[in-house]
């Protein structure tokens, strides 16, 4: 599968808003929160293109030497591919780049897909956010660190 990365642009959006209902459901940003995202982290905003369509994509902001991770998503049927691989690899390889120390992200306690593919890519479970979201979930915090010998730890 010919999936090509590249930056977001702002006509991108209302795809990136109408997979995120899709994933998502009532958690999904608004079309008014990535446009905010975009005019913010648009070096960290990435989408995945499959013969012109946006398949996937992922958003991060830079919080200073850190990454956080906003969002990651792959359209339903694409799932399982690789794609949300290659959107966290790209992402981290340019944290790296830019000399950031660490990238992190919470993601839904009962996401088994994203918690094996995030522990297949070194990031380490260090806390929990209670009723992180809207139906009153909790999220796990993972963390990358990109900084040698110490995996996982978050440093400002």
């Amino acid at each position: 599968m010919d999936v090509r990365l590249r930056r977001v642009e702002p006509g991108d959006l209302y795809y990136i808003v109408e997979l995120e209902e899709k994933a998502f459901g009532p958690d999904a940003f608004s079309l008014d929160y990535l446009f905010y995202l975009y005019n913010r982290c648009r070096d960290y905003f990435f989408v995945a293109d499959y013969k012109g369509l946006v398949v996937g994509y992922i958003v991060s902001c830079r919080e200073g030497s850190q990454l956080h991770v906003h969002s990651v998503a792959v359209v339903e049927e694409l799932r399982g591919r690789g794609i949300g691989r290659k959107l966290l690899e790209e992402t981290i390889r340019i944290a790296r780049e830019n000399g950031l120390k660490a990238v992190y992200l919470e993601v839904k306690t009962t996401n088994t897909p994203a918690l094996r593919l995030y522990e297949k890519l070194g990031f380490k479970r260090i806390g929990v956010k209670e009723k992180y979201y809207n139906d009153g979930s909790d999220a796990y915090l993972y963390a990358l660190s990109l900084e040698e010998n110490t995996p996982g730890n978050l440093q400002s």
